[in-house]
């Protein structure tokens, strides 16, 4: 079975068709998305980028202001701020779900998404996290989509977001002044997935000692605590030369220049355009992709320098990515994007709900979507358990209800904002939540991971709640023909016609194989 260019264009490489929006048709049109794309104002975060970094600074301040008191008043002090953050962190998820719904640059989107899947943070790892991986995005990720590898490395690996998930900010040389000070020595997480993940691959020939070194090269990254911003701290780095692959770093006096070297290098090195080219076409197109495609890709990289655009444009002219339509599984993410997208669902209905919820059962309902993801694979992967202040008040909710069923009173309810069951709840449910990667490897591209019973069922309740709210006007043999296109096979477009009523014809359109694959 073949598609027509412009289906193939919205589908295998957007979020799907939006009613009443422009279908991009082919290369061309997919790769005018990227500086368009990018130009695109944001809403998230709120305040904008210097603005959150003064909620940071303001944050930081209240956190650490106080001097002398006990850990009880402590914990009382927090509980408030606590809870803004959380509140400022489900405010910015809902923003960017909702923006990338309307957007009509699909291309572009998905893009930011492999990317940031490839450069894994979560806000899960610590409290700061929730006001970095919004700026995380923003500032790494969005801009550099369309640059060269490099200068996407440099700035994905150096923002203080992905320094917290990896542990950088607590790594120091062995015998560096801090070290020597204090006995905290090096943490090899980062070293180990800028070569596991970030650049060469599992298969990239490299052994231990060569993590061990790379973590060395990297001592010296560090965050202001205060403000969030980047720093290099002399007294945290190795003082020596160290070797890697055939380069030599640093000396007696390092500097940050040594670890933009190293990345520079690591992207330079032929097996990581291998792994990066293989892993885009793996995520567009096939879960075992055609290696002339994956070759053509590859040389695209190395007679640019490295240019992104160039790779992608080299993917894009290739035959085999227009081939064997409906191969790859949407995952849940770009599922309930596109789902959104075909009910014309607005950016309104998708915010952050306002009411808070009381009642004992919508709070087990809650901690069920706000259950932490799966452990990292990666038994070297960094912890992914919550922060202190996190696991203190559970164990304040935990004894504030004690407290209350002992003298017969309603439990003290202590929740999070409640999400949008149609965004934020909805990837949660369907094991994608945004901004919340099970480990440091992000997401697994396999068709069968995505498209198993139990997935199944939870895409079609979803594909219900959406058309019982949204699916009374439309009509479901347009929406199918409109949102489909040739995609829509003839048994589908059958069980659609004789749908009892426009709901349940929705319904049968976002639930049907063709809208679940890409």
């Amino acid at each position: 079975m073949s598609l027509s260019i412009p289906t193939m264009s919205a589908i295998r490489f957007g979020y799907g068709i939006r009613p009443g929006e422009p279908v991009p048709n082919g290369a061309k049109d997919l790769m005018a998305q990227l500086s368009a794309g990018a130009a695109q104002e944001l809403p998230f975060p709120a305040e904008g980028i210097d603005g959150r970094y003064q909620t940071i600074a303001e944050i930081q301040e209240r956190i650490f202001g106080e001097k002398g008191e006990s850990k009880d008043a402590r914990r009382e002090r927090l509980k408030p701020i606590r809870s803004e953050i959380f509140t400022i962190s489900g405010n910015d998820l809902h923003l960017r779900l909702s923006h990338t719904v309307t957007s009509p640059f699909g291309f572009y989107e998905r893009l930011v998404a492999f990317w940031m899947d490839h450069f894994s943070v979560s806000t899960r790892k610590d409290r700061m996290m929730y006001l970095l991986t919004p700026l995380y995005e923003v500032e790494a990720i969005r801009p550099n989509v369309s640059q060269t590898f490099a200068e996407l490395l440099r700035q994905a690996i150096l923002h203080p977001a992905m320094l917290i998930y990896l542990d950088q900010i607590k790594s120091s040389g062995p015998n560096s002044q801090r070290a020597k000070r204090t006995g905290r020595g090096l943490n090899e997480n980062l070293g180990r997935e800028l070569l596991e993940l970030h650049t060469l691959g599992v298969d990239g020939g490299y052994n231990q000692d060569d993590v061990r070194n790379a973590a060395l090269v990297l001592t010296g990254l560090a965050m202001d605590r205060m403000t969030g911003r980047l720093e290099y701290r002399r007294q945290m780095a190795e003082p020596a030369t160290i070797e890697l692959f055939g380069k030599s770093y640093g000396g007696k006096r390092r500097s940050i220049e040594d670890v933009y070297a190293l990345l520079d290098d690591l992207a330079a090195i032929p097996k990581t355009r291998e792994h990066i080219c293989r892993k885009l076409a793996v995520h567009f197109i096939s879960d075992t992709p055609d290696p002339k495609l994956v070759e053509a890709m590859i040389t695209a990289w190395s007679d640019s320098d490295g240019s992104l655009e160039q790779v992608y444009q080299a993917m894009l002219a290739h035959p085999a990515a227009w081939a064997d339509p409906g191969v790859k599984a949407r995952q849940p993410l770009d599922f309930v994007i596109a789902g959104l997208r075909a009910v014309n669902v607005p950016a309104s209905a998708l915010m952050q709900p306002k009411r808070r919820h009381n009642a004992a059962a919508q709070e087990e309902a809650e901690e069920a979507d706000m259950a932490p993801p799966a452990p990292a694979m990666n038994p070297n992967a960094p912890s992914m358990a919550r922060d202190p202040d996190e696991e203190e008040a559970q164990a304040e909710q935990t004894a504030d209800r004690m407290e209350a069923m002992d003298k017969n009173k309603k439990p003290k309810m202590r929740l999070r904002p409640p999400v949008n069951q149609l965004s934020i709840g909805a990837l949660r449910k369907l094991g994608q939540p945004l901004w919340e990667p099970a480990s440091p490897a992000g997401t697994d591209e396999a068709f069968a991971v995505w498209i198993s019973s139990s997935q199944l069922t939870n895409r079609i309740a979803w594909a219900q709640r959406v058309a019982n709210r949204f699916g009374s006007q439309a009509d479901p043999a347009s929406l199918l023909k409109t949102v489909l296109r040739d995609a829509a096979r003839q048994d589908t477009i059958t069980i659609v016609s004789q749908a009892p009523n426009r709901p349940a014809g929705v319904a049968f359109v976002l639930a049907s194989p063709e809208f679940n694959r890409r």
